[in-house]
């Protein structure tokens, strides 16, 4: 048996313009879906910081931050961020989530972006495989400024995205890493 593949145009971030969230699709075919980076402030000595609008406090784990297990102050959710770049969201509910980070902008701004399944290709269809729920295919087009979605009936264009401005087809932000 072997891996399935995906089109090799596919990998890198995708926008719909107009909005902020971002579509990340790795060569494995992984998807993750984000909202923008959000500013980042540590705490001196690193027992607390700032992402955004949430406070989250050490819970375990040693280094530099983000890295090591965290709680949000105000909800109860805990973050685990992992050298290797990825992360464990345990909501204070008992739901888990996870997916990638990386530190931007001289470490200035955290950028998360939660694992919501894979996707397989086989030239004419993209099949999006999420977790808990029945695949859904879509006929597509791709190159190197833009991905679009297809009906894959009547071939009617459904949604189209684009590149960000100056970002290349392929380029990743390593998680864990200052890009």
């Amino acid at each position: 048996m072997t891996d399935p593949m995906i089109d090799p145009d596919l990998p890198g971030i995708w926008i719909i313009p107009g909005e902020a969230t971002t579509y990340e699709i790795e060569p494995d075919g992984s998807y993750h879906i984000a909202e923008p980076a959000e500013p980042l402030t540590i705490a001196e000595g690193g027992a607390s910081m700032f992402w955004g609008r949430i406070r989250l406090d050490r819970i375990g784990g040693a280094g530099a931050a983000p890295l090591g297990a965290w709680r949000d102050r105000d909800h109860g959710d805990e973050w685990l961020f992992r050298a290797d770049g990825s992360y464990l969201q345990r909501w204070a509910d008992g739901e888990r989530t996870t997916g990638i980070w990386v530190l931007r902008g001289d470490d200035a701004t955290l950028w998360a972006r939660e694992y919501r399944g894979r996707l397989e290709t086989d030239g004419a269809q993209v099949t999006f495989i999420l977790p808990a729920e029945a695949p859904v295919t879509y006929g597509y087009t791709v190159d190197a400024a833009s991905w679009i979605l297809l009906d894959p009936k009547s071939w009617a264009r459904l949604v189209e995205y684009r590149r960000p401005d100056g970002q290349k087809p392929a380029a990743r932000a390593q998680g864990g890493a200052t890009g």
